[in-house]
């Protein structure tokens, strides 16, 4: 008789043999029964059969291409279960053997099955009942452990970036402390995200010094925000997405660092401008007085301009507009009052949808005293929850965000000049955006650029525009 031997092991413990162990007493079965083996051992290393499992099994799918075939009369398992821990996959597999006249063999029972004599089906089927069942168990035991461990502060799963981890010498587990080189990576992702640099200029500026990633490969920017904004980095310990208590590792961010991260990385007012080469101050920034669109560089008669990304309605040299938006910036930076007016009227703007929140949350309330008296159906008080709680929500987020950036802060005062020429393109285009909103007015053919083309921008916040300020001040 033709036999094919399968074999499988998964990543449990409780999985008593290797495949390779499967396999030689397979072996020594078939010859014992003088069975000529198929020239291909199928084998699924590290790979479970449980209905949780993560990765297909390959080769299990060639094995039953090849009993559809006709080309075996005897399929070998180690026991039942190699074969299966799903009840539904178990069974088709016997109803493929039983419609095929394929006979099953189990090494750990020292017997063949014929699926067409009921009482070895029914053996088989029973098996695969026990089989799913234990599958189940595992499971169970295994989220008990991971929820025990969790409790207790312990870490779980793959080692996070910035930490290392020590075993005594039977290789069980005894602390998880800092990895020195990639915990001040840590310290400085957070430090400058909590300053206000962009997360792709971070990614950047690691990728050029050539400090390697978590997974190998490049920087990216959501692995910065990450490492700034998961409650491991400051000794908590997370289990499915909430943090239930302290961990048993020391953390890598001070707390105020990291609430400051947090809070700009959920801010709903902050956004991210599309330039992927940084190569230019104002790209994406600027934008035309005339239709609204954002403005990107071109090379217009042999230089370099800002020009309207969709109708082309302006024109302007990149050094000319540069230039001047970057001696306004820092003049603005110099002023003595610049923080507490910048920082006046964020809060003013956090207070302004502070009582948005409370009007909308008052009439949210309104609602549900209607529905308690029965005007309103639940199904009516529904669609009204759907519409208001997030807008609500949204107010809330608004008038918690950080009022003032601390890399304004750090950038302010009398020595601006010098602070901003210091700074890479990629923090100086944040500043500049978090200061300005920048309008550029059409091109007038025949003469040379005036600052009055930029008359439209005004600083955010400001309800005048820089035209105002200048005909008030006689510019």
């Amino acid at each position: 008789m033709r036999a094919v031997i399968y074999c499988r092991v998964s990543k449990d413990k409780r999985d008593r043999a290797s495949v390779q162990q499967q396999e030689e007493e397979a072996r020594l079965a078939a010859a014992a029964m003088g069975w000529t083996l198929h020239e291909r051992v199928f084998v699924d290393n590290d790979v479970s059969a449980s209905r949780h499992a993560r990765k297909s099994r390959q080769e299990h799918g060639e094995l039953l291409d090849l009993i559809r075939s006709r080309d075996i009369d005897v399929l070998i398992l180690w026991e039942s279960s190699r074969g299966d821990r799903t009840l539904t996959r178990w069974s088709a597999l016997l109803d493929l053997c039983r419609d095929l006249g394929v006979k099953i063999h189990v090494v750990d029972h020292r017997r063949t099955y014929d699926l067409n004599v009921p009482r070895d089906w029914k053996t088989m089927a029973d098996e695969g009942v026990n089989n799913a069942y234990a599958s189940e168990e595992t499971r169970e035991r295994i989220l008990r452990d991971v929820r025990a461990n969790a409790m207790k502060g312990r870490p779980h799963g793959k080692l996070p970036y910035g930490y290392t981890r020590t075993y005594d010498e039977r290789g069980v587990f005894v602390a998880q402390i800092e990895q020195p080189e990639q915990a001040d990576v840590v310290r400085e992702c957070a430090r400058r995200v909590g300053a206000g640099e962009s997360l792709y200029s971070i990614a950047q500026d690691l990728n050029s010094r050539g400090v390697p990633a978590p997974r190998g490969g490049k920087w990216l920017p959501n692995q910065v925000k990450r490492l700034t904004t998961q409650p491991r980095y400051i000794g908590q310990r997370v289990h499915q997405g909430v943090v239930i208590g302290d961990a048993l590792w020391p953390g890598i961010i001070d707390e105020a660092t990291f609430a400051e991260c947090v809070r700009r990385m959920s801010d709903p007012r902050r956004h991210t401008v599309r330039d992927r080469s940084l190569k230019y101050l104002l790209t994406g920034i600027l934008k035309c007085g005339a239709c609204g669109a954002k403005c990107r560089v071109i090379k217009n008669r042999g230089y370099h301009a800002y020009s309207c990304y969709e109708k082309f309605c302006v024109s302007v040299r990149t050094t000319h507009v540069e230039d001047f938006v970057t001696d306004m910036v820092i003049a603005r930076l110099e002023q003595p009052d610049v923080l507490a007016g910048i920082a006046a009227r964020s809060d003013q703007v956090a207070a302004d949808r502070g009582d948005d929140a409370d009007e909308l949350q008052g009439r949210l309330d309104g609602f549900y005293a209607q529905a308690a008296e029965g005007k309103i159906s639940p199904a009516g008080l529904a669609a009204i929850e759907a519409r208001l709680l997030p807008q609500i929500a949204e107010a809330r987020r608004a008038a918690q965000a950080a009022p003032l950036p601390r890399l304004i802060r750090d950038v302010a005062g009398p020595d601006a000049r010098q602070r901003w020429e210091a700074l890479d393109l990629g923090r100086q285009r944040e500043i500049i955006d978090k200061l300005v909103e920048l309008r550029v007015a059409t091109t007038v053919r025949g003469t040379r650029f005036s600052f009055h083309r930029l008359g439209e921008s005004r600083w955010r916040g400001d309800e005048r525009t820089w035209a105002e300020h200048w005909a008030a001040e006689g510019i």
